[in-house]
């Protein structure tokens, strides 16, 4: 762990008073700012405010972003990750900045904090079994983030890097998310993907009346399917009857879970018992986005065509 601490090194003494990147300092400072937004009396200069003022931020701290991109791990690609998946029938969990938000003890709005969560999301991160794959964002340079990740690297970045080992190459955990952009590209992509399922008895485990939805372009490849139903928020609250549902069903099913942090360590779980699980997101609306612009359908439930 030679990189870590040469990651460490680098770190202020501004760092060392309030806490990594400067979290304490960085949550009043946010706090403040919101006040005084909520002064700005239009809503569009409140918005081109807070896109100047994340602009701003990002350029202040691009040496902190190089230094992240730096240090972190290597990971394989999108598509290598995808045939190891179907050549070993391997499972997946995923790591994206929910996860690490979890286990640095901030938590997102579908999950609140839970200490045993983070507990399992830590040891699944730190998992070497080769069959069961720990994705991470693949980042090879800086036009590999987006500008959300480039303020998540500037609030949570050292932090993040010092759960990772950083001697070891990830696989990739935006195989779901990221999708080519060039025609012939994304539909090789999407034929690749969806080997993983191709004939397939499939298990959907899925928050009731989330943003999940059955996508019939990606899914038409079938053998079957059937769907397990959580919460939508807070599916780590009902872990352990949702688990039970799920292995009334042979190991021959292919699971592909979409419960947030929770699927992590479900994947993991499940990968245990002789399961292949996926922890699958929100794959349809992201290939739904890359194909049609939109990251849902008009008649899923949660789209509103008109919103206020």
């Amino acid at each position: 762990m030679v990189d870590t601490v040469k990651t460490h090194d680098k770190i202020s003494a501004w760092e060392r008073i309030f806490g990594g990147d400067l979290w304490v300092l960085r949550t009043l400072m946010r706090r403040i700012v919101s006040v005084l937004f909520a002064l700005i009396p239009v809503k569009a200069w409140r918005h081109q405010a807070r896109e100047n003022l994340d602009r701003w931020i990002i350029a202040c701290n691009a040496g902190k972003i190089a230094h992240f991109i730096e240090h972190y791990p290597a990971v394989k690609s999108e598509l290598e990750t995808v045939a190891f998946i179907v050549e070993k029938r391997a499972s997946i969990g995923r790591f994206g900045d929910g996860e690490f938000n979890m286990c640095i003890g901030r938590h997102k709005s579908f999950q609140t904090y839970d200490s045993t969560l983070v507990i399992r999301l830590k040891e699944i991160l730190h998992n070497t079994d080769e069959n069961f794959l720990v994705g991470i964002n693949t980042i090879q340079a800086e036009h590999d983030l987006t500008e959300i990740w480039k303020k998540f690297v500037v609030r949570r970045g050292n932090r993040v890097l010092k759960l990772l080992d950083l001697n070891r190459r990830y696989h990739s955990s935006t195989i779901t998310t990221v999708f080519p952009q060039e025609t012939t590209s994304f539909k090789q992509y999407v034929a690749a993907l969806k080997l993983i399922w191709h004939n397939r008895k499939v298990v959907f485990v899925v928050g009731r009346n989330s943003r999940f939805f059955f996508e019939e372009e990606l899914f038409d490849n079938l053998r079957c399917h059937e769907f397990v139903y959580g919460p939508a928020k807070d599916a780590f609250s009902v872990y352990d009857d949702l688990l039970e549902k799920v292995t009334d069903y042979d190991i021959d099913w292919l699971i592909l879970i979409a419960l947030g942090p929770t699927a992590t360590v479900m994947a993991y779980d499940l990968y245990c018992k002789g399961y292949q699980a996926i922890d699958l997101g929100q794959t349809p609306s992201k290939y739904h986005k890359a194909k049609y612009g939109t990251l849902y359908p008009d008649d899923h439930p949660l789209f509103d065509p008109n919103p206020l």
